[in-house]
């Protein structure tokens, strides 16, 4: 039984993809994926802010008078009635 030309260099195709492009789509795939987790976007989202919250709702309550519950975590005002703080979404303490 002869192998033609054709089938031999489809079969040492098959051959590199499989050694060479499997393993070489995991690094690639890794490699985004490192990529995406040092996105901005999830580090606004995974819990570690690093800054001190600036926003509209501190000088609401600044202005108003209200009691507010400021946060342990961020550090931004918080309604009465908050159970969750608006900024970083953290529990509030009672």
């Amino acid at each position: 039984m002869t192998i033609s030309t054709a089938e031999l260099a489809v079969r040492l195709l098959v051959f590199l993809f499989v050694l060479v492009g499997v393993p070489l789509s995991f690094v690639v795939m890794f490699r985004i994926m490192d990529y995406a987790a040092n996105d901005t976007l999830v580090a606004q989202f995974s819990g570690r802010r690093n800054g001190r919250d600036t926003g509209q709702l501190n000088a609401y309550f600044e202005r108003a008078g209200v009691e507010a519950t400021t946060c342990t975590f961020c550090g931004s005002a918080n309604g009465p009635d908050y159970a969750y703080c608006h900024n970083c979404q953290e529990r509030l303490p009672n």
